[in-house]
């Protein structure tokens, strides 16, 4: 339309209303929109803490350093090690390590109110 304004609007979805040019819209119950929410959050946790894990291989690597393979309790252990004796680097994986340990615990509460959730579904 040339000219938009409510009036105009409104005389065009009453048109498409008459011919049946519309489909209707399923919206989304309140329960699937919070199970959505849960999960896409519990993956952006998921995401930044594997970010944090590779950034912190890509530092160390830069300097020499292979982590090689591990375990998510033996993870902050072996970066310690490679890092000890290297100030600067004890500062850097200390941090991130810290940052790393806050997203694993709410990445672990995510996890819990997701499987409670599916119980009782």
């Amino acid at each position: 339309m040339p000219v938009k304004t409510n009036k105009n609007d409104a005389r065009g979805i009453a048109q498409l209303m008459r011919l049946g040019w519309f489909r209707p819209v399923h919206c989304k119950s309140l329960p699937a929109q919070e199970v959505r929410a849960m999960l896409s959050a519990r993956k952006l946790i998921q995401s930044k803490l594997n970010d944090i894990e590779m950034s912190i291989r890509g530092i160390l690597r830069g300097f020499g350093l292979k982590v090689r393979p591990t375990t998510r309790r033996t993870y902050a252990a072996r970066i310690r090690e490679l890092a000890e004796g290297h100030h600067t680097l004890e500062v850097i994986t200390a941090s991130l390590l810290k940052a790393r340990e806050v997203l694993a615990g709410e990445f672990a509460d995510f996890q819990r109110r997701l499987r409670a959730m599916a119980l009782t579904m």
